[in-house]
């Protein structure tokens, strides 16, 4: 007869005192515990571990909105923290992330994004009754350009200045341009009757005047000699100031 060949686990020696008998039941008992824990843990967190570590892509500088389906691409959460004034980043890029570029992290963390606001914003100074060299400097100290500068008879002395556009305090973003108004002094000046005369003859009489000629608008379809001024404002006999400005009305040159 052929012997009958038994099964590996009947040819293993089991312990033949009790106590290491008991000590054998509990180990299996144990790695069958432990094994039953592990099989629980991948049916109900299978990402935790199946899922592979990621390096955190950078993002800073990137439209929040790109930044936000490039990390969703890649497996991670975002978040939104936020906005911060930054001289460089443009509004709406983002300024700062969290966990910071190329951290290894577990697949699904949750990246916080820090949204730039631009520029800080300045407020515009109060330069009112400052002579118009000191209000440029300080203008320009605080971040600021000059716009226009419109001159205005006033009582205040020639060259102070009456006011700002916009106004002291407005909030604007740095580099922006402020106009200026200027006082010319007094209205003590005549304004001259120019009315009729030929444009290079109202320009020397106004000079005569200490005034300037300012905006020269030509009429269409009036008539008249070419060159001959219509009408001017302000009127004769009206007080300007000094170096006042006169806008006229001529007719057309042919």
């Amino acid at each position: 007869m052929t012997p009958t060949t038994k099964p590996i686990w009947q040819r293993i020696p089991l312990p033949k005192t009790v106590a290491a008998r008991r000590r054998l039941f509990t180990a299996a008992v144990l790695a069958v515990a432990a094994f039953s824990g592990y099989l629980t843990t991948c049916i109900v967190y299978p990402r935790s571990i199946f899922g592979r570590d990621h390096a955190v892509v950078r993002v800073i500088g990137m439209p929040i909105t790109e930044a936000e389906q490039r990390l969703s691409g890649l497996g991670f959460k975002v978040a939104i923290e936020g906005d911060q004034p930054d001289p460089d980043v443009p509004a709406g890029a983002v300024l700062w992330q969290d966990p910071p570029p190329d951290v290894i992290v577990p697949q699904g963390t949750t990246v916080t994004l820090t949204r730039s606001s631009g520029p800080a914003q300045v407020s515009i100074p109060d330069l009112t009754d400052f002579e118009l060299e000191a209000a440029l400097k300080i203008l320009l100290a605080s971040g600021l350009k000059l716009g226009d500068v419109d001159s205005v008879p006033n009582n205040a002395d020639p060259g102070v200045v009456l006011g700002t556009r916009p106004g002291p305090g407005a909030p604007q973003v740095p580099g922006s341009s402020v106009d200026l108004i200027v006082s010319l002094g007094p209205s003590t000046i005549a304004v001259p009757n120019v009315v009729g005369l030929r444009l290079d003859e109202a320009l020397q009489r106004l000079q005569d005047a200490g005034l300037r000629v300012g905006r020269v608008d030509r009429a269409t379809g009036r008539r008249g000699p070419p060159g001959t001024v219509l009408e001017q404002r302000p009127a004769a006999t009206t007080r300007s100031a000094r170096l006042g400005r006169v806008d006229l009305l001529v007719t057309e040159v042919n």
